[in-house]
């Protein structure tokens, strides 16, 4: 009978841990913070902690459609605070949305229209400035993002407006599931069939792995990457909103480095920041989760405000470092 040898060389020890580490790391840390406080681990503590995960989870997903690309989106929480800013304007100071069109669908409704349409219009205009001028996505996006910042800042006159008005969608529950909860289930059933079995999908893959090839097999890459942008920008506006009105306010940090937990999680969940590879199901439902809890187990142990931004630094390292372990194919 031959004997197999199994050599465990550094390589092959990389990718054993950076493929089942997470998991590893998400064990360790619920047994931590469940040891730490016995609330942890409750039914209603962990549905908190799906709800709060949720609306950036949902963001997320359009960031993971952008990287596939090889592309990046910086301007994600700062479109969340800008498109927040103007609906909460649209609804408060400037009274375009009277207050008693909430009393039916209809209201909401139309703050979901409104949300997708300007998530559109600027994920659009971070694809066209990207694709056709062919400028770097980081330097785009950053830009974008500033000046979101100050239009934004502009609506609320530096002010916390409410948002109050959206709480019923943002805190509401159906048969005692957040509502929320049900809409980052039903985009990651759907954005997941779309990258997997859409011919949208494969398109942005092979785009993802290399541009040129993508060309030469008739791919139309510029307006494959235009659109995962306005993908991204739609996802961003919609998280935004839902975000806010689970806090009933736009305050003037709202957003502020959503745009680097959406990139973390998605890393974490199995996405590259070199393109051509992702995973929604289970990549983001894990990154997005996993950084959630971490931030739910330590405002259960009262950590310091301070902690919270080590932390997410930390988060940030770590996923850009796993993928670096991961990357086998080229710059490009």
């Amino acid at each position: 009978m031959e004997r197999v040898n199994i050599k465990f060389d550094n390589k092959n020890m990389v990718e054993i841990i950076s493929k089942a580490g997470i998991y590893i790391i998400f064990a360790v840390l619920i047994v931590g913070f469940s040891s730490a406080n016995s609330r942890f681990l409750t039914i209603g503590n962990l549905l908190l902690i799906l709800q709060q995960a949720a609306p950036i989870g949902i963001a997320t997903i359009g960031m993971t459609f952008v990287m596939v690309t090889g592309g990046i989106d910086i301007s994600l929480g700062r479109t969340m605070f800008f498109v927040a800013a103007v609906i909460s304007y649209l609804v408060g100071a400037g009274g375009f949305i009277p207050i008693s069109m909430f009393e039916t669908p209809l209201g909401y409704m139309l703050v979901i229209i409104i949300a997708l349409i300007l998530g559109c219009l600027i994920g659009y205009l971070n694809g066209v400035i990207t694709a056709r001028f062919n400028i770097l996505p980081f330097i785009v996006t950053l830009s974008m993002g500033s000046i979101l910042r100050g239009m934004g800042l502009a609506f609320t006159k530096s002010a916390t407006p409410s948002m109050v008005f959206f709480s019923p969608i943002s805190n509401g529950k159906i048969f005692g599931i957040p509502v929320v909860i049900i809409m980052f289930i039903a985009a990651l059933l759907t954005f997941d069939f779309v990258l997997k079995k859409s011919v949208f999908g494969r398109q942005i893959m092979a785009i993802g792995n290399s541009k040129e090839a993508a060309a030469k097999a008739g791919i139309k890459v510029k307006k494959t990457i235009i659109l995962t942008y306005v993908i991204c920008g739609a996802l961003a506006a919609f998280s935004g909103i839902l975000s806010a009105g689970q806090i009933g306010g736009v305050a003037l940090s709202f957003g502020e480095g959503n745009e680097f937990v959406a990139i973390s999680a998605a890393v974490i969940g199995g996405t590259s920041l070199f393109g051509g590879k992702a995973k929604i199901i289970p990549g983001t439902i894990v990154g997005i989760v996993l950084i959630t809890t971490i931030m739910n187990g330590l405002a259960m142990m009262n950590a310091s405000p301070y902690v919270y931004t080590i932390v997410r630094g930390l988060i940030i390292f770590a996923a850009v470092m796993l993928d670096s372990f991961n990357f086998k194919g080229h710059v490009k």
